[in-house]
């Protein structure tokens, strides 16, 4: 994940039953693993959902009167797991980047 406005950071995450187990953020443990739900694949889903709420008034990321937000995504064929997200806005520098490297499904 980078940003404008974001610390970059690679995050690795475990997830089982649906909960965040593990959160690494560059390498590091993260103590609050409650705070990784936004990491896991339907925490990044629900992260695009507010995104687009969001970009109906792109004034709330700073954009001048008359600019745009433009969201743009990609996903797994086979999974629908999300792939790659970026926000840029108009009239101002505020983008996200999130880019998932890696996804493995265990059974």
């Amino acid at each position: 994940m980078q940003g404008d406005r974001v610390e970059r950071g690679e995050f690795d995450v475990t997830v089982k039953d649906n909960v965040v187990t593990s959160l690494k953020r560059n390498g590091a443990e993260v103590k609050s693993v409650a705070a990784g739900q936004d990491y896991s694949i339907d925490g990044l889903f629900k992260i695009v959902h507010e995104e687009m709420d969001l970009a109906q008034n792109p004034s709330v990321w700073g954009a001048p009167e008359g600019y745009s937000a433009y969201l743009m995504a990609s996903f797994d064929r086979d999974t629908g797991a999300l792939k790659h997200y970026r926000r840029s806005v108009g009239g101002i520098s505020n983008s996200i980047d999130i880019e998932v490297l890696e996804f493995k499904r265990s059974n």
